[in-house]
């Protein structure tokens, strides 16, 4: 089995952007989705599915990027844009939708999430990061969402930046354009800038069910948890690339790793085994925990886990409620999928949150 304390101590070090720019592509979960494989139950997630097909077909045009951008803000109907922006709630397939984009785009192409651009601007700065994907032909970005209004400033920036070197930006989201930042900051403050942010997208709304269904809303969650003394008897005779690790080890672990190398540490796993989840009070450590799970969700990652709670218990209920809800509720949703019985260890479905 791994050693944390090893995993932490190869991930050690400052981080470039160089080093982490190749790794910018869909992971395991959605290594295989494609347009073909998109199973549409509702008609806003075929007509997403089909607007997308075109623009894969107008990025493998032979034509310039530059011809290619006048093509689409010119498009009759259509306001001027130079992205698509998919918005829907949790589990309808946008993520499906938009690693199926990347896979049939040209390259140089990059797929990452959001807190992953937020993390490579951090260190880069917006012209900096603008400039290190100047010669790409698509970027597409995983859960876009504004945190505060440090964060909407650095991503109008980047936004320009990019846009204005006709990189093409297609982005999933929980939130329509004009409302982002709600309930996390003043819109009123910031009007010009989220309707200048929101007028760079075609917008794609998507809507139908949470394939994941959501039942822990249902159930007090006790199925999802495993017994401690069951958990250990599973690890004998567990494969060189398993973690198992106490929740508190490991919250304080991720604290002291900078999250832009969460993808890095996934990348090293096959099992998660966490003992003692409890609940995750401070909001630093939450925002953690959802940034981790998406990483080990996306690496397809099996996950069990001992609790003394129910899952729907892992955050405060007023955190549950309050500006982060969204960005949280999603993380229960991928943790249900991980830990519920019938979906541990499986990557099938329209793979979207």
């Amino acid at each position: 089995m791994l050693s944390l304390e090893s995993l932490l101590s190869s991930l050690s070090g400052r981080v470039r952007a160089g080093e982490v720019l190749h790794h910018f592509r869909p992971p395991p979960r959605f290594a295989g989705k494609r347009f073909a494989t998109y199973r549409p139950r509702h008609p806003t997630q075929e007509v997403a599915a089909e607007r997308l097909s075109v623009v894969a077909t107008q990025l493998r045009a032979p034509e310039e990027r530059s011809f290619f951008s006048a093509m689409l803000r010119r498009a009759p109907g259509r306001r001027p844009t130079g992205g698509v922006y998919l918005d829907g709630g949790f589990g309808v397939g946008k993520t499906h939708l938009l690693a199926s984009l990347w896979h049939e785009a040209p390259e140089p192409r990059a797929y990452l999430s959001f807190d992953e651009l937020m993390f490579l601007i951090g260190l880069e700065g917006t012209s900096g990061a603008a400039e290190a994907f100047a010669r790409y032909r698509l970027l597409a970005v995983d859960e876009w969402e504004l945190d505060d209004p440090g964060n909407l400033k650095m991503a109008l920036a980047f936004l320009r930046g990019v846009l204005a070197r006709d990189v093409f930006v297609a982005v999933t989201s929980n939130t329509l354009p004009l409302e982002l930042g709600a309930g996390r900051f003043s819109q009123k403050d910031f009007r010009a800038e989220v309707e200048e942010l929101a007028s760079g997208f075609e917008v794609l709304r998507i809507e139908g069910d949470d394939y994941r269904h959501r039942s822990f809303e249902l159930n007090p969650g006790a199925r999802y948890f495993t017994d401690p003394a069951a958990l250990r008897a599973e690890l004998v005779g567990a494969g060189d690339r398993t973690l198992a690790v106490p929740f508190a080890e490991l919250r304080s672990a991720l604290a002291r790793l900078h999250p832009i190398r969460f993808r890095d540490l996934a990348r090293q796993l096959d099992r998660l085994v966490v003992f003692d989840l409890s609940r995750i009070v401070d909001l630093n450590d939450a925002v953690r925990w959802v940034h981790f799970i998406d990483s080990t969700y996306d690496a397809g990652i099996r996950f069990s886990a001992s609790a003394s709670l129910p899952l729907g218990e892992i955050f405060p209920a007023e955190a549950l409620n309050g500006p982060f809800a969204k960005k949280l509720s999603r993380c229960l949703s991928r943790m249900e999928e991980m830990l519920g019985e019938g979906a541990r260890g499986s990557v099938e479905g329209n793979g979207a949150a």
